[in-house]
């Protein structure tokens, strides 16, 4: 068995986890980064005319590229 100090012992329960929790943290920080467009992009359906179309910009309402009816995200 390895002699440590009661100091030592209580760094290493205490470093320990926190690295873990940081190097998840970063995983899962690196990950959302590299979605698919797709999973950015607002779905839209008009209402005049029926034509489902999709926009990665982050509005609530969308005018369709069809009629130019203004419509809201059904899919955010």
């Amino acid at each position: 068995m390895i002699p440590m100090s009661f100091s030592a012992i209580l760094v290493c329960f205490v470093s320990v986890p926190l690295v873990l929790i940081a190097a998840l943290a970063f995983f899962y920080n690196f990950r959302s980064m590299h979605r698919p467009i797709r999973e950015k992009e607002n779905i839209y359906e008009c209402t005049e005319c029926g034509h489902v179309y999709a926009f990665a910009r982050s509005r609530p309402m969308d005018r369709c590229p069809k009629c130019g009816h203004l419509n809201e995200a059904v899919r955010t």
